[in-house]
Order: structure tokens, then sequence, then C-alpha cells
């Protein structure tokens, strides 16, 4: 009897046998893994109209984002940390054995990506909205969003290095046509735009930088929204007849 779970695919009209083997992609992992990917896509979402109002409040993409902007996105920045990570786990579990090694080691960058990322943004809304700039020396080389600033540099690293080098080790486990192949290549442009950030950085051009924003909070969300169908389309391996079974369900008509 096929699965009554929802996502789940039954044997009707699709080569199974076609799918690469996934021995540990669970239903759970499924569950997990699309739901992660819808909590990103949301909390992005949720991003891009706090980045708009702050940058036009402030007067301009030359200007940092102020409160309460600044604080809104923060928040979500934080929030998504743990669905980031869940994402990637549920990658490492749908990779096909041969791809193992590249989907754990994107696991382990992202872990980095948002571990990096809490820590500054957990600082800027505590010691950095409670030092006060006169009295404590260095404070705009810091704390601040003005470049060149520790944080700044910090957040580079996590979202552009740390995540685009995660993008692009993870693209390559999810092969084959149709939206294993749309979700490849989102991967991989998500994955260039954030490296060719680091660019902007290292010349101290802002404008370059914000390219790396464009694969990170507007390509990559897409792609995970895609991913979260591709999940929901691909059956765990407890729901994938082997010939032994089959052969026993033909027996039994």
């Amino acid at each position: 009897m096929p699965s009554t779970d929802p996502g789940v695919g039954t044997t009707a009209g699709r080569d199974l046998s076609a799918l690469p083997e996934r021995a540990t992609w669970t239903a759970a992992d499924r569950a997990v893994g699309r739901a992660a990917c819808q909590a990103v896509f949301w909390l992005s979402l949720a991003y891009a109209p706090a980045m708009l109002a702050g940058f036009l409040a402030s007067g301009g993409l030359d200007e940092p984002i102020a409160d309460p902007y600044l604080a809104i996105m923060e928040l979500l920045i934080i929030a998504m940390a743990v669905p980031f990570v869940l994402v990637f786990a549920s990658v490492h579990a749908y990779a096909p054995a041969d791809r193992k090694s590249l989907s754990l080691s994107a696991l382990v960058l992202v872990a980095l990506s948002m571990g990096i990322t809490v820590c500054v943004h957990l600082v800027l809304l505590t010691v950095g909205r409670q030092a006060d700039p006169s009295t404590l020396p260095g404070y705009d080389l810091l704390l601040s969003w003005n470049w060149p600033s520790v944080v700044f540099a910090l957040d580079i690293a996590a979202w552009d290095f740390f995540l685009g080098s995660a993008l692009l080790l993870a693209a390559p486990v999810f092969t084959g046509p149709g939206l294993a192949e749309l979700v490849r290549r989102g991967l991989q442009l998500s994955s260039g735009l954030c490296l060719f950030g680091i660019v902007g950085a290292a010349t101290g051009s802002m404008g370059v930088r914000d390219i790396g924003i464009i694969g990170y909070a507007v390509v990559l969300p897409v792609t995970l929204l895609l991913m979260a169908h591709l999940f929901t389309a691909t059956p765990a391996a407890q729901d994938v007849p082997t010939a032994e079974t089959a052969q026993t369900a033909q027996t039994a008509r």
C-alpha cells in the first residue's frame, strides 16, 4: 500500500529507479528540510522590506541603516541561523552516497557562517547599543557598519566567503534535470554572487560588495523555495520499493 504521508510519491507513473540512491533520506529528513527551507524563505521575505525601508530612511544606499530598521534586520538574521543549519543538514541527508563529502563540508561551512553572524549581530544588539562611542576608543573601527570595521568584515566573511563556499559545494549534490537542475543552477549563481562580493571588501568598494547581498538575500531564498518543492517530491528511502519487496507484493496478488 502506498504511503499516505503528504509529499511521498507513489510508484504509479514514476520511474523511481532513475532517482539517485539516497539510503539515508528519511521522511523526517524530508519534513525538516522542507520546513527549514520555507522558514528561511519567509524570514528573508520579511528582511527585504525592512532593508528597503532602512535605506529609504537613511537617504540612500551609501548611508548605514539606522534603528529601528537595523535592529529588526539583525533579529531576523539571528532567527534565520538555526533554519539555515537545518537546511544544510537536510541537504547532507539528501545527498547521494558519492556526494556526502561535499554536503558534509557545506554543512560545516554553513555552521561557521551562522555562528559568526549570530555573534556579530548579538554583539551589536547588546554591546554596540549600550557602549558609549565617545568613551570607547576605536568604536567605529570595531562596532559600526561604516567600512572599514571589524564587525563588517566578520559579517562579510560569514555571508560572502563561508556561505558562498558552502553553496558552491552543495550544488553538485543536486543531480539530474527538472527541479534538481534549477536548484543546482540557483545555488551556483548565488555562490558566485556571494564570493564576488569579497572583491568589494578587498578593494574598499561597498557598491561591489552589495553584489553579494543579491546572492544570499535574493537568489538564495528563491532557490530554497525550489529546494523545498524538490524535497517534497523526493520519496524517502523506505517509500521506494526494492526488487525484493516488489516481487513479494506481486506474489501476494
